[in-house]
């Protein structure tokens, strides 16, 4: 179609991990790795207390996804999927049921990821590899019923 531009990313491969961190570097310009990993009291492994702003509530928010995804026998760490960009948009590809982990997976994935594009311009520097971690509190916030699953 005319003026439509479809790039496609990297195949499935065996876990959502990296396809997470193309998808972020392909929505924000920013590493996934190098730029939310360690931010604030979520983003990374594990998380407790209150989110520290918008950027950290993306992330309590994708880890809640996950959980519900684990809640309906899905590794979404481990799931693969394909996503492909058509005019600058995501598209998670969805094989067929028997990959219905994968698809789910991405979807969260995709939500979150425009959820730090979203919040760029309160991204704040001194959150990354924050030192407060300890503060941030003993619990987990409670997730949401059904919290932005696909």
């Amino acid at each position: 179609l005319p003026g439509m531009v479809v790039f496609y990313l990297e195949g499935k491969t065996g876990s959502s991990f990296w396809q997470f961190q193309r998808m972020v570097k392909h929505i924000t310009g920013w590493s996934a790795l190098f730029s939310y990993y360690g931010y604030g009291c979520y983003c990374g492994l594990g998380g407790k207390g209150t989110p520290v702003d918008d950027t950290d509530r993306c992330c309590l928010a994708h880890d809640c996804c996950y959980e519900r995804l684990k809640q309906l026998g899905c590794q979404p760490v481990l799931n693969g999927y394909q996503f492909h960009i058509v005019s600058r948009t995501v598209v998670c590809e969805f094989p067929g049921a028997s990959c219905l982990c994968g698809w789910r997976a991405c979807e969260c994935d995709k939500q979150y990821a425009y959820c730090f594009k979203e919040n760029l311009p309160t991204y704040e520097k001194n959150f990354k590899h924050f030192s407060g971690r300890a503060c941030c509190g003993r619990h987990k916030l409670q997730c949401q019923e059904r919290q932005g699953v696909p």
